[in-house]
Order: C-alpha cells, then sequence, then structure tokens
C-alpha cells in the first residue's frame, strides 16, 4: 500500500536531514523562510530575468514552483538507509534494501495536479544534486517495497539526461520555446541551490540579508560628509546604472567611487588581486557599514588581522566578525568585494554551476582593471560577461588601459563605452632610456637625497639585485612573509605620505595594490598597460611640476620578458615610446597601437586569448553541463589562484601552532586564530608555480607548503637557484 500522506508527514516530522538532528520538516520550513526572504528583498530584479517569450502562466507560477521544488527536494530523506548514515536510530532499517541516495527517490513524492508544473518541480528535484550511475532498479525496488509505490512514477526521468528530458518531455510537449525555457529552468534551479546550500550552512543560514533600499543613498552620503563633488566620470555612472558599461578613466580619477556608484542594492566588486580586495572592502565598510563583506581565499584571515578588528577579538566579540564572513560566503551580503574566481567560474558549466549564475544575474557586477589578467583567464570572464548581458545580467568594466581588441565583443554585447581623460595637464614627463635600469642607479641615488624615489622592475629577482646596489633603499615585493610585508607595505605609505626623502624598490605589486604619489618613477619596461600603471604611482594627484622628466623608462634588457610580459606585446610597446610630456590621450593611443587586433595578429598573446574563448564558447553550445568539478573550475583561472608557502626555517615555530591548532579541535575561533598565525609565517605563490620548487606539505588537512629557499627580513625569500623561475607575481 502506498505510504499515506499523513503518514508521509510525521515521517517528515521524525526523519533527520541533518546528522545534527534537524529534522527534514525543520530544515525544509528553513528552505521556505529563507525563499521569503529571497522574494521580500529581490522579487521584481528576479521577475525581470524571467523570459518574456514564455507563456504567461508558466512566468505566474515562478515562484510556486520554486517554492514546490523547496518542499520537496529532501523528502527522499525519509528512507531509511539515509537514516541509518545520518544516525537517527529512531527509525527502524528494511533488511536487504540497497542504500539510494534522497534525490533519486524525491521526485517521485511530488504530488501536484498540474502536469507542467509537476514535470518541472520533479525535474528540479532530481538535480539538486547531481545524477550519476543511477540504477533505476534499486530506485524503483525502494519505491515499491518501502514506500508502497506499486509502479515507479519516475523511472522515465532517470533514464534521461536533465536537459535532454527538459527539451524533449518539456519543452517538445508543451509546445514551449526551448532556449527560453532552459533560461527559466536554470534560473529555477540556481535559487534553488543558492537557498538549499544557505540554509545547511552550520554557521549563517540566511539566503540573503536584508539590503538598503538603494546602496547610491549611501555614497551620497560619503560624499557629502567628505564635501566632495562627484565629477563628470562618477555623473555618468550615476545617470548610466541600469546599462552594461566599460569605462575608461585614468587612475586616481575615482573609479572606485564610481563603482560603489553603480551597485544597486546587492552588488559584487570584483578585483583581480586579493591584496586589492582587501584595500576595496576596507573602503566599502567605510561607506556601506555592516552592509559591505569580503569574499576571497584568505578572506576570513585577513578580517581577523586588521588592527581595527583585534580590539573586538580580545573582547570575545569575535562572532560579528565569523558571522560577516559566512554571511558573504553564503553571498548573503548586499555588496560583496571579492576576486573573481569567486563567482565568475560559472562559466565552466560544472555540476551546480547555476547557483552561482544565478546570483550573478539579479546582482550588479563590478570589474576592475580587466586587463590585468593573463589572456586565458581573461577570455574566461568575458565570457562570462558575454553570457550574463545575453541573459539579463548587468555590469560595470572600470579600467584605465582597456586592450582595443575587445571592443567589438563588448559592442557585441550591447555594451555603452565611455572615456574620460580628467586630467587637465600631462602628469608624466617620460624619459626613454636605452640601457639597463643599473645604469640609472647613480641618477636613482643622487635624486633620492632630495626628493621620493619608487623603482620598479619586473622580477623580484631583479628587485633583490638592485636593493645591494642602492645603499639605504627599502624594499618590496611579494615573497616576504605576511607579517613582515605588513609592515613594510606600512612603512612604504607612510613614507610617501611623509616627508622623508630616500628610494623604495618595488614589482608589479605597486601597480594595484598601493596607492602611492612618488616624485620620481625609475622603471623597466613592461607592456604598455603594465607600465601606464606604474606611472600612477608618480605625481598621482597632477600637482607637481612636470617641465623635467619624472618618469626614466629603462628599455634595454628587461627582466622577466617571455616568463612575465609577453615578448611581442613589449617589443610594441618598445615601438610605440616617445619622450616628453604624456597627457592622457597619448597614454590611449599607446593602448590602442599595443592592444589592436592588427597589433595583435599572430601573437602568442591574442592566440591564448582566442583558443580560451573558443574553449569556453564551445561548452555553451552543448546541452548538458560540462564533467569538471567546482574546485577544477577555480583552478583554471590559473593567475588568481594560489598557495601559501612558508621558508622551510620557520618549521620549528610553525610546528609548535600545528600542535595548538589540532588540540583546538571543535573550537571554530580559536582554530581560525591559530590558523592566521600561522599564515603569518607564509606568502603566496601561484599555485602553477609551487611543481618547479621542493615542497613538504605543513599538514595533510592544510594547502600551505614548506620550501626551500634563503629568506631575510630585508631581502624576503630567495630561491634555490636550481628552483627559480621568473613568474608574474600573484599579488596576494
Amino acid at each position: 500500500m502506498r505510504i499515506t500522506e499523513e503518514k508521509l508527514q510525521s515521517l517528515l516530522e521524525e526523519c533527520w536531514a541533518k546528522d545534527d538532528g534537524t529534522t527534514i520538516r525543520e530544515h525544509t520550513d528553513k528552505l521556505l523562510e529563507n525563499l521569503e526572504k529571497l522574494k521580500c528583498y529581490y522579487k521584481k530584479d528576479i521577475e525581470e530575468l524571467i523570459p518574456k517569450e514564455l507563456t504567461c502562466e508558466l512566468r505566474y507560477r515562478f515562484w510556486e514552483i520554486l517554492e514546490l521544488a523547496c518542499e520537496y527536494h529532501d523528502y527522499g530523506k525519509i528512507h531509511c538507509m539515509f537514516q541509518k548514515k545520518v544516525e537517527n536510530k529512531n527509525i527502524k532499517l528494511i533488511k536487504g534494501l540497497p542504500e539510494v541516495k534522497h534525490n533519486l527517490l524525491s521526485p517521485a513524492f511530488v504530488n501536484v495536479e498540474d502536469e507542467l508544473t509537476k514535470k518541472i518541480v520533479r525535474l528540479l528535484v532530481l538535480h539538486h544534486h547531481p545524477v550519476e550511475r543511477v540504477s533505476t532498479e534499486d530506485v524503483e525496488r525502494v519505491l515499491k517495497e518501502e514506500f508502497g509505490f506499486e509502479k515507479s512514477p519516475i523511472s522515465f526521468l532517470l533514464k534521461k539526461g536533465e536537459m535532454d528530458y527538459l527539451r524533449d518531455d518539456i519543452a517538445r510537449k508543451f509546445g514551449l520555446p526551448e532556449e527560453k525555457l532552459i533560461k527559466y529552468y536554470r534560473l529555477l534551479k540556481g535559487l534553488l541551490l543558492r537557498i538549499d546550500h544557505a540554509s545547511s550552512s552550520k554557521q549563517a543560514q540566511d539566503v540573503e540579508e536584508k539590503p538598503p533600499d538603494d546602496t547610491l543613498s549611501f555614497v551620497d552620503e560619503f560624499f557629502k560628509g567628505a564635501n566632495i563633488n562627484l565629477n563628470e566620470m562618477q555623473i555618468f555612472i550615476k545617470e548610466n546604472r541600469d546599462k552594461n558599461l566599460v569605462v575608461i578613466a585614468p587612475t586616481g580619477s575615482g573609479k572606485t567611487e564610481a563603482g560603489f556608484i553603480y551597485l544597486q542594492r546587492k552588488g559584487f566588486f570584483m578585483l583581480p588581486y586579493r591584496v586589492s580586495a582587501n584595500s576595496i572592502y576596507t573602503r566599502a565598510e567605510k561607506i556601506f557599514g555592516n552592509c559591505a563583506g569580503l569574499l576571497h581565499s584568505s578572506a576570513l584571515n585577513y578580517v581577523l588581522e586588521r588592527d581595527e578588528r583585534n580590539e573586538d577579538i580580545k573582547n570575545n566579540k569575535e562572532d560579528a566578525v565569523f558571522l560577516n564572513y559566512f554571511l558573504s560566503r553564503n553571498f548573503a551580503k548586499p555588496i560583496i568585494v571579492c576576486t573573481p574566481d569567486q563567482l565568475m567560474h560559472f562559466v565552466f558549466r560544472y555540476k551546480g554551476f547555476e547557483k552561482y549564475y544565478a546570483t550573478a544575474l539579479y546582482s550588479k557586477l563590478v570589474i576592475d582593471e580587466l586587463q590585468s589578467y593573463d589572456p586565458i583567464t581573461l577570455a574566461f570572464i568575458v565570457k562570462a560577461l558575454e553570457v550574463l548581458a545575453q541573459n539579463g545580467g548587468k555590469f560595470l568594466v572600470m579600467t584605465a588601459t582597456f586592450p582595443k581588441f575587445l571592443k567589438e565583443r563588448f559592442k557585441g554585447m550591447g555594451v555603452e563605452f565611455k572615456e574620460f581623460s580628467l586630467q587637465q595637464n600631462p602628469y608624466h614627463n617620460v624619459e626613454i632610456i636605452q640601457h639597463t635600469i643599473d645604469s640609472g642607479i647613480k641618477k636613482i641615488i643622487k635624486l633620492s637625497q632630495k626628493a621620493k624615489v619608487l623603482v620598479v622592475v619586473n622580477t623580484v629577482r631583479k628587485a633583490i639585485e638592485l636593493k645591494g646596489e642602492i645603499p639605504n633603499a627599502e624594499l618590496l615585493h611579494s615573497r616576504f612573509i605576511l607579517k613582515d610585508r605588513k609592515e613594510k607595505e606600512k612603512e612604504i605609505k607612510e613614507f610617501f605620505d611623509g616627508r622623508e626623502n630616500g628610494v623604495w624598490i618595488t614589482t608589479q605589486l605597486a601597480e594595484v595594490s598601493l596607492d602611492l604619489d612618488a616624485d620620481y618613477l625609475f622603471t623597466e619596461l613592461s607592456t604598455a598597460d603594465s607600465l601606464i600603471q606604474r606611472m600612477g604611482r608618480c605625481n598621482r594627484r597632477g600637482k607637481k611640476s612636470t617641465e623635467k622628466p619624472n618618469v626614466f623608462v629603462f628599455t634595454k634588457d628587461c627582466s622577466g620578458i617571455g616568463p612575465v610580459y609577453y615578448k611581442d606585446l613589449h617589443e610594441k610597446t618598445l615601438h610605440n615610446l616617445e619622450n616628453g610630456a604624456w597627457d592622457w590621450e597619448f597614454k590611449w593611443e599607446l593602448m590602442e597601437k599595443v592592444y589592436s587586433e592588427d597589433a595583435l595578429r599572430n601573437t602568442k598573446y591574442l592566440d591564448n586569448f582566442k583558443k580560451a574563448y573558443c574553449y569556453i564558447t564551445n561548452l555553451w553550445e552543448g546541452t548538458d553541463s560540462f564533467t569538471i568539478s567546482k574546485s577544477q573550475a577555480k583552478e583554471l583561472f590559473r593567475d588568481i589562484d594560489a598557495v601559501q608557502v612558508i621558508p622551510k626555517e620557520f618549521e620549528k615555530e610553525v610546528k609548535e601552532l600545528l600542535q595548538k591548532w589540532e588540540e583546538a579541535k571543535g573550537n571554530l575561533s580559536e582554530r581560525v586564530k591559530l590558523l592566521s598565525q600561522i599564515l603569518e609565517y607564509s606568502f603566496s605563490l601561484p599555485v602553477w608555480s609551487l611543481n618547479k620548487l621542493e615542497k613538504q606539505s605543513i599538514h595533510d588537512k592544510l594547502s600551505i607548503y614548506y620550501v626551500e629557499g634563503n629568506y631575510s627580513k630585508d631581502t624576503g625569500f630567495e630561491l634555490i637557484s636550481s628552483a627559480d623561475t621568473e613568474w608574474k607575481e600573484n599579488i596576494i
């Protein structure tokens, strides 16, 4: 006899959804509660994404279908073998019954009269977890012997792929446009996954926090308090917040605040490097307060380490810090500052990508400094933006140097371009020197006696070498352990803000993570985009004289050409350099000459971009989700993904902390603080470079490694010669 509705509801009250004793009914009610929050906060935004070409009835039933999917998604957990798995001893086992995953059973319990609604709900419930290697015989046996289904109501559903069923048994049968139905279904599935994952969280179960009515009011208040008027660029963005935009403007022109203006109620502010995200998060907090969150692989450690937070932790108020972090990880915070690998990996269409895809669709995205990425990662991000634009998403790309070859692709997405110079007079007078940067050492020393000098080179190795040639020079690069690097970052900021004269040597790190204002810049030639970014750290506000050169570019035997910067781009930049004043128009023309489609033809850079773009486009032309995992998809963002390493000489100190970390099992707060102390001895390397080094895991549960080499507080980490390889710094 088929299980009665009364008995079913009783089992939902008795059976566990989680091993902590949370019942299926309690967990389901949490999903329904979160669904109501989602509707309350973002109903209008989400409904605008529902394809207009679908029938009015189906569009009207969107929220009903999502509610039914939330209700039925875990009914299969009443299966006695699942109850055994979560150690619920109150439920009796049926001997000899096979174990079947709960999502394979749940669709059978969907009890809805409307046939179309029932089919969509069943498909959502079945695929809210990956479906692999289904034994229909086992499913039918459990449904019959445990729940009394004489004939399986879902056997046909189990024998087809997700998209095949959607296309053949729903779209064709009910005469619905296939492409539009897929968009509708992906949105539903993504929201179901968001709601389910948030409701299952042990730390923070809200799918969304209440957003402000409009984040613009926070920005207006900030400008008013600082007695600052919006500039031309910021006004343009304020007036065009509902469009997809690419805004090109110089460094120091207020792009960060412009990005905050673009965000409406819910948004992601994405930056290429974690250290940049940390900096922008601090600014976002000052404007948006508790509405802002930070999300990247070491975000929790960063927030716990900040000086202003330490006092709260000492006073046992760290719960707020943890809650903020876990809400950010659930994407529940209205404003989230992050790196693209936290959200944009949906472009790889792995199983469950819809969660991130749907979240990106009803949020506003700000992408800062698009040109900073390797061409392969750039291709992935461009395709992700294209997918969002095609499906109703909204984004703003802000940059000082936009690669021209991308312009037609973005115009094809319906993006509006706008360029702003915002500079009345040239900030830089450039002297091109056809020698190595070593030839400028005497001049660097001389100028540093009366001014603030910044030296930027292309590799850590070259920076360390120059440090040995310039007396009293200070050095900063990414291979200092965290506790030393924080001290040095504070020192370099105080130096360039103060009255003292001298010289600092650094690497690409200066381009993206440090707000410096040097009197003179000495630099190796990199590529056009990188060079312009470096120049933004000299005479940053345009208040210093440019009658004589204040930027010296050395073009001979530059380090890192090949491993760090594409040789062909470096050469094209070299051929278009000129002595004299560089205004914004000249810099923009330089970018066009180097990054136009014609200029890039037959280059490795463009070839890598096109191959990656073609690869990811082919994924979206298929029907089913790709077979890679989410973790594999994140790793494909290879110039963002990084790994922490610790110089071997700190092994003793780290082992003592690891012992305490082991002893603190069950105490999340204590373990996170101890992990932060361990990370104080670490620095970051690109994950793909680690294979070149001799390494040893510090612990089998932590992706942190000891590496061989020499470490000094003055010069940082130097790799042993057999393993020393140049690479583009992954700024953390």
